[in-house]
């Protein structure tokens, strides 16, 4: 049987369609991958009453041993882990707990196990995202020039805190109470020297110095019993 004309010319057509249309493909596009890996990045802080130090591994990857009052990585990096799901479990000599928690996915935070020792708990701290850093276009309007930055965490089951006043450069004075597992966010000061008065319990005083630096961000932990209040103050950036 002859084929039409018109048929011909439409089948020709349609191949050549077909060729043109396959050779305008864009072979250097990249496949969508399956799945994205996110990461987060922590420190561990021991402010459990009770202990001298915990052995801490996070989902059976050991992390070391960090001591009363201490945190761990004791560097200045923090370790970056997969985000996700985590158990932290400690082992304080004489008793052991475990702590599940999230880390939230592209954050840089601390886990603080907080309490005494047999009935601790874990609070978490979270402080900006990874990517802003100090020098990167993300992360520049958090580190201002010739600004430190602290912020503050309290563990003390036994100790309600009035108010703390920073002195320095300038005068701040944060009003309470904040009593355990409280925070407060970063509080923005000229960089310099300054002296810290926690006030507790309606007339007892911890009192400490310490030296801010131009685009250093800082958490002061309040811990201890209040018979025995301590400060301990870790560099997040």
């Amino acid at each position: 049987m002859r084929i039409p004309y018109k048929t011909k010319l439409l089948i020709a057509f349609s191949i050549f369609s077909v060729v043109l249309i396959a050779g305008c493909v864009d072979t250097s596009v990249q496949t969508i991958p399956d799945t994205i890996d996110y990461s987060s990045q922590m420190k561990v802080v021991n402010l459990v009453i009770g202990s001298t130090s915990a052995t801490v591994s996070l989902n059976g990857e050991s992390l070391g041993t960090v001591a009363y009052g201490s945190e761990t990585p004791t560097s200045s990096d923090f370790l970056t882990i997969p985000s996700g799901n985590k158990v932290l479990a400690a082992n304080f000599g004489t008793s052991s707990e475990s702590y599940n928690f999230s880390a939230s996915s592209e954050y840089k935070f601390r886990a603080f196990m907080i309490g005494e020792e047999g009935s601790s708990e874990l609070a978490i701290s979270y402080q900006r995202y990874i990517w802003q850093t100090p020098n990167s276009e993300e992360g520049k309007s958090l580190f201002p020039s010739d600004t430190g930055q602290v912020a503050f965490f309290f563990a003390s089951p036994d100790a309600s805190v009035d108010e703390v006043t920073i002195s320095g450069t300038e005068t701040v004075t944060l009003e309470g109470p904040y009593t355990k597992g409280s925070s407060v966010g970063y509080t923005e000061l000229p960089a310099g020297t300054y002296a810290f008065d926690v006030s507790y319990n309606d007339s007892l005083h911890l009192t400490f110095n310490y030296d801010l630096a131009s685009k250093g961000r800082y958490t002061v932990a309040v811990y201890d019993s209040a018979a025995s209040l301590k400060s301990a103050v870790f560099v997040d950036d």
